[in-house]
């Protein structure tokens, strides 16, 4: 990833992504890891491709930038 995102909470699982990695489908909007999931439980089959791939934001990077947002 490129530019620097807001880091926001799933609503399906609880962990932190990045609000650019969210992903749209069936009307659903979750983490990449959700949205794997999702796909495979509809399809059933495997997601096969790299593009949900790459770096994940930490519980700890969510609260350093969320103490950082209080702090402004």
């Amino acid at each position: 990833m490129n530019e620097v995102s807001e880091i926001v909470i799933c609503r399906h699982c609880g962990k932190p992504e990045y609000s650019g990695e969210m992903r749209w489908r069936s009307g659903i909007c979750s983490c990449r890891a959700c949205y794997k999931a999702q796909y495979e439980r509809e399809e059933h089959k495997l997601y096969q491709w790299s593009d949900l791939d790459g770096k994940r934001p930490t519980m700890e990077e969510y609260r350093a930038q969320s103490k950082k947002m209080e702090d402004t």
